[in-house]
């Protein structure tokens, strides 16, 4: 006898995707958006910049809630992952490697944030095995 998975509800497909684009996507964007307001007042590039006290808090906090919208609540190792993209931000706004053209900049949070990602499944693959 084969079984097959049960399938989901609409209600829980409408919650799973609902809290995707509010706390995945909205959290991306603040996260972004208050790094950047956070690199452009250090740099002094930009003429609208929140507080540091503010931008930072608001960064992590954006990183949170993109952990709850793709459903990994309690994997607190994802959160390097998420908060990877704004620290490798870093090099791209503080001009470390302008020799190296604009295509550069862009890679870096993306293979930041792949290495990250790899490392954190690493870590909960080993530890699911020491649990066993």
């Amino acid at each position: 006898m084969q079984t097959s998975s049960p399938k989901p509800r609409a209600d829980n497909v409408l919650w799973i995707a609902s809290r995707f684009i509010v706390f995945g996507i909205g959290g991306f964007l603040v996260m972004l958006v208050c790094w950047a307001t956070f690199l452009g007042r250090v740099t002094g590039g930009h003429a609208f910049s929140l507080s540091p006290l503010l931008s930072v808090p608001l960064t992590v906090l954006g990183a949170v809630a993109m952990l709850f919208g793709v459903g990994e609540w309690g994997r607190w190792a994802y959160l390097f992952v998420f908060l990877s993209i704004p620290l490798s931000m870093c090099l791209w706004f503080l001009r470390m490697f302008e020799h190296a053209g604009k295509e550069f900049g862009v890679t870096v949070p993306a293979v930041a944030a792949l290495i990250t990602y790899f490392l954190a499944r690493q870590y909960y693959s080993r530890r699911k095995l020491s649990l066993r």
